[in-house]
């Protein structure tokens, strides 16, 4: 990595989701590398485990590698999960819009469930977003942009910058009916603090 900027923001202390976002496959390993030695602890990444078998799934990715399977069958049960961990102080690592987008607000938008274990829980949320200055492009499938990027950072790891913003909180809405227009609002907020601390060059 070229530079990590606002290391100063992870509290020493404490659970807090880490909310990003999503370049590429290896996002989970570039904040590890950032955020781990100054906890001295494991996050914990709601996350789309590949299928490569029971020993990759179980043992590697969710024992060793403290992933939390997220299902689109049931996303309720990822929730759960990562609410119990914020409740016995640990870590929670969340990409809010899945899988890499297309980057277009009229495509998509980011999932509610960072808002939802913020606001249950009343856990501070750390923004993060990365500075890549090679240019990705956007015109080709999802899945090969994805493999660009994660190429591209291989190829020249000084060309990434991790950014992390100060904590904030979502007690505004403590204690309210939360509703799909409120997580939305929420999650927006969210996003928002995410979107200024990303630099992504598309050509």
């Amino acid at each position: 990595m070229k530079r990590i900027n606002g290391i100063e923001n992870i509290p020493l202390k404490g659970q807090f989701i880490i909310a990003s976002k999503h370049m590429g496959t290896l996002d989970f390993a570039f904040i590890a590398a950032a955020i781990i030695p100054v906890i001295n602890q494991k996050i914990y990444f709601i996350s789309n485990i590949a299928k490569w078998g029971w020993f990759w799934e179980k043992v590697i990715a969710e024992k060793y590698g403290g992933c939390i399977p997220f299902t689109k069958s049931n996303p309720q049960i990822c929730l759960d999960i990562a609410v119990e961990y914020l409740k016995k102080g640990k870590v929670i690592g969340i990409f809010p819009e899945g899988v890499m987008q297309d980057y277009d607000p009229k495509k998509y938008r980011a999932k509610t469930g960072v808002a939802r274990l913020s606001i249950w829980t009343k856990v501070p949320i750390i923004p993060l977003g990365f500075n890549h200055d090679i240019s990705v492009r956007t015109n080709m499938p999802r899945i090969f942009r994805r493999r660009q990027v994660i190429k591209n950072i291989i190829l020249n790891p000084n060309s990434l910058e991790v950014n992390i913003g100060k904590s904030f909180e979502l007690s505004e809405y403590y204690g309210k009916e939360l509703n799909r227009e409120i997580l939305q609002e929420a999650t927006a907020k969210v996003m928002h603090k995410i979107d200024s601390l990303t630099k992504i060059n598309y050509k």
